[in-house]
Protein backbone atom coordinates (compact mmCIF):
# COMPACT_ATOMS: atom_id res chain seq x y z
CA UNK A 1 0.00 0.00 0.00
CA UNK A 2 3.06 1.78 0.74
CA UNK A 3 4.29 1.72 -2.25
CA UNK A 4 1.21 2.66 -4.16
CA UNK A 5 1.64 6.24 -2.39
CA UNK A 6 4.98 6.70 -3.60
CA UNK A 7 4.35 5.67 -7.10
CA UNK A 8 1.51 7.91 -6.74
CA UNK A 9 3.62 11.01 -5.43
CA UNK A 10 6.15 10.29 -7.76
CA UNK A 11 3.84 11.10 -11.01
CA UNK A 12 2.23 13.87 -9.09
CA UNK A 13 5.67 15.44 -7.98
CA UNK A 14 6.83 14.77 -12.00
CA UNK A 15 3.61 16.12 -13.41
CA UNK A 16 3.04 19.22 -11.50
CA UNK A 17 5.49 21.47 -13.85
CA UNK A 18 3.34 19.77 -16.99
CA UNK A 19 0.45 20.75 -15.24
CA UNK A 20 1.58 24.36 -13.91
CA UNK A 21 -0.78 25.69 -16.95
CA UNK A 22 -3.94 24.29 -14.93
CA UNK A 23 -3.97 27.94 -13.24
CA UNK A 24 -5.98 31.56 -14.18
CA UNK A 25 -3.62 34.11 -16.16
CA UNK A 26 -1.56 35.79 -14.34
CA UNK A 27 -0.49 33.01 -12.04
CA UNK A 28 -3.26 32.89 -9.51
CA UNK A 29 -5.16 29.61 -9.15
CA UNK A 30 -8.93 29.71 -9.54
CA UNK A 31 -11.20 27.86 -6.86
CA UNK A 32 -14.61 26.42 -7.21
CA UNK A 33 -15.79 27.18 -4.09
CA UNK A 34 -18.70 25.88 -4.63
CA UNK A 35 -17.75 22.36 -5.22
CA UNK A 36 -17.27 19.60 -2.67
CA UNK A 37 -14.33 17.04 -2.86
CA UNK A 38 -16.91 14.62 -3.82
CA UNK A 39 -18.10 16.49 -6.82
CA UNK A 40 -14.59 17.04 -7.76
CA UNK A 41 -13.68 13.48 -7.10
CA UNK A 42 -16.69 12.84 -9.65
CA UNK A 43 -15.71 15.37 -12.00
CA UNK A 44 -12.16 14.04 -13.22
CA UNK A 45 -13.57 10.23 -13.01
CA UNK A 46 -16.58 11.43 -15.57
CA UNK A 47 -13.68 12.64 -17.50
CA UNK A 48 -11.73 9.88 -17.30
CA UNK A 49 -14.17 7.77 -18.64
CA UNK A 50 -15.04 9.93 -21.64
CA UNK A 51 -11.26 10.20 -22.29
CA UNK A 52 -10.70 6.71 -22.21
CA UNK A 53 -14.12 6.00 -24.81
CA UNK A 54 -12.09 8.02 -27.19
CA UNK A 55 -9.64 5.32 -27.87
CA UNK A 56 -11.09 3.18 -30.72
CA UNK A 57 -12.70 0.04 -28.69
CA UNK A 58 -10.83 -2.24 -31.55
CA UNK A 59 -7.67 -1.59 -29.73
CA UNK A 60 -8.78 -1.80 -26.15
CA UNK A 61 -8.50 -5.14 -24.15
CA UNK A 62 -9.80 -3.01 -20.55
CA UNK A 63 -10.18 0.07 -19.10
CA UNK A 64 -8.84 0.22 -15.58
CA UNK A 65 -10.05 3.31 -13.15
CA UNK A 66 -8.64 3.78 -9.94
CA UNK A 67 -11.08 4.31 -7.42
CA UNK A 68 -9.08 6.48 -4.89
CA UNK A 69 -7.02 9.63 -5.34
CA UNK A 70 -4.75 11.61 -3.57
CA UNK A 71 -5.04 15.50 -3.20
CA UNK A 72 -2.50 18.08 -4.28
CA UNK A 73 -2.28 21.34 -3.04
CA UNK A 74 -3.34 23.90 -5.93
CA UNK A 75 -4.25 27.20 -4.40
CA UNK A 76 -4.56 29.09 -1.20
CA UNK A 77 -5.28 27.57 2.27
CA UNK A 78 -7.16 24.66 1.57
CA UNK A 79 -7.47 24.35 -1.93
CA UNK A 80 -7.02 21.11 -3.25
CA UNK A 81 -7.50 19.22 -6.59
CA UNK A 82 -8.27 15.09 -6.25
CA UNK A 83 -6.20 13.37 -8.56
CA UNK A 84 -6.69 10.22 -10.24
CA UNK A 85 -5.73 7.53 -13.05
CA UNK A 86 -7.56 5.54 -15.50
CA UNK A 87 -5.49 2.55 -17.77
CA UNK A 88 -6.70 1.76 -21.02
CA UNK A 89 -5.21 -1.43 -21.79
CA UNK A 90 -3.90 -2.31 -25.36
CA UNK A 91 -4.85 -5.17 -26.96
CA UNK A 92 -1.53 -7.12 -27.23
CA UNK A 93 -0.43 -7.04 -30.97
CA UNK A 94 -3.29 -4.45 -31.62
CA UNK A 95 -2.10 -0.88 -33.75
CA UNK A 96 -2.31 2.15 -31.30
CA UNK A 97 -2.92 5.41 -33.33
CA UNK A 98 -1.85 7.54 -30.78
CA UNK A 99 -1.44 10.38 -33.24
CA UNK A 100 -5.23 9.72 -34.37
CA UNK A 101 -6.29 9.77 -30.67
CA UNK A 102 -4.68 13.20 -29.52
CA UNK A 103 -6.14 14.52 -32.86
CA UNK A 104 -9.61 13.25 -31.82
CA UNK A 105 -9.35 14.21 -28.01
CA UNK A 106 -7.77 17.99 -28.88
CA UNK A 107 -10.73 18.48 -31.93
CA UNK A 108 -13.18 17.29 -29.34
CA UNK A 109 -12.07 19.59 -26.44
CA UNK A 110 -11.17 22.14 -28.31
CA UNK A 111 -14.54 22.98 -29.73
CA UNK A 112 -16.34 22.91 -26.10
CA UNK A 113 -16.64 26.09 -24.43
CA UNK A 114 -15.24 24.45 -21.33
CA UNK A 115 -11.98 23.65 -22.31
CA UNK A 116 -8.46 23.78 -24.33
CA UNK A 117 -6.32 21.37 -25.45
CA UNK A 118 -2.34 21.18 -25.82
CA UNK A 119 -0.79 18.78 -27.72
CA UNK A 120 2.80 17.87 -27.82
CA UNK A 121 5.06 14.78 -27.69
CA UNK A 122 6.46 12.87 -24.70
CA UNK A 123 10.29 12.69 -24.47
CA UNK A 124 10.28 8.96 -26.54
CA UNK A 125 8.13 10.95 -29.16
CA UNK A 126 4.77 9.31 -28.74
CA UNK A 127 1.85 12.02 -28.93
CA UNK A 128 0.31 13.70 -25.78
CA UNK A 129 -3.04 15.77 -25.05
CA UNK A 130 -2.99 18.01 -22.42
CA UNK A 131 -6.70 19.16 -21.71
CA UNK A 132 -7.35 22.25 -19.56
CA UNK A 133 -10.66 23.19 -17.61
CA UNK A 134 -11.52 25.92 -15.76
CA UNK A 135 -10.70 25.92 -11.74
CA UNK A 136 -7.72 24.31 -12.64
CA UNK A 137 -8.71 21.03 -13.98
CA UNK A 138 -6.11 18.87 -15.88
CA UNK A 139 -6.30 16.02 -18.20
CA UNK A 140 -3.49 14.24 -19.45
CA UNK A 141 -3.18 11.48 -21.98
CA UNK A 142 -0.20 9.56 -23.60
CA UNK A 143 0.86 6.11 -24.02
CA UNK A 144 2.99 4.03 -21.56
CA UNK A 145 6.69 4.07 -21.98
CA UNK A 146 6.31 0.38 -22.32
CA UNK A 147 3.32 0.84 -25.20
CA UNK A 148 0.95 -1.71 -23.26
CA UNK A 149 -1.99 1.22 -22.37
CA UNK A 150 -3.00 4.88 -22.68
CA UNK A 151 -2.38 6.44 -19.15
CA UNK A 152 -4.88 9.10 -18.13
CA UNK A 153 -4.09 11.19 -15.48
CA UNK A 154 -6.74 13.62 -14.15
CA UNK A 155 -6.45 16.70 -11.61
CA UNK A 156 -9.61 17.69 -10.68
CA UNK A 157 -11.26 21.45 -10.25
CA UNK A 158 -9.50 23.56 -7.37
CA UNK A 159 -11.56 23.32 -3.91
CA UNK A 160 -11.72 24.04 -0.26
CA UNK A 161 -11.36 21.00 1.33
CA UNK A 162 -13.63 20.79 4.74
CA UNK A 163 -11.80 21.70 8.38
CA UNK A 164 -11.73 18.01 10.11
CA UNK A 165 -10.04 16.83 6.71
CA UNK A 166 -7.02 15.43 6.47
CA UNK A 167 -5.37 16.38 3.02
CA UNK A 168 -2.88 12.84 3.93
CA UNK A 169 -5.88 10.62 3.36
CA UNK A 170 -6.75 8.64 0.32
CA UNK A 171 -10.33 9.85 -1.42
Amino acid sequence: MKRRHITALAVLVALSAVLAGCVAPGGAGVVDTSLTLEDAKATAMRMERELAALVPADVVASVDQDQTGVLMSCSGDRAYQWTGQTKVVLTEGATYDGAAVTENIAQTYDASDSYRTNTDLTSDGEPRAHVIGEFGQGYLVALSVDKTFVQILSFSPCFVLPEGMWPGDDY
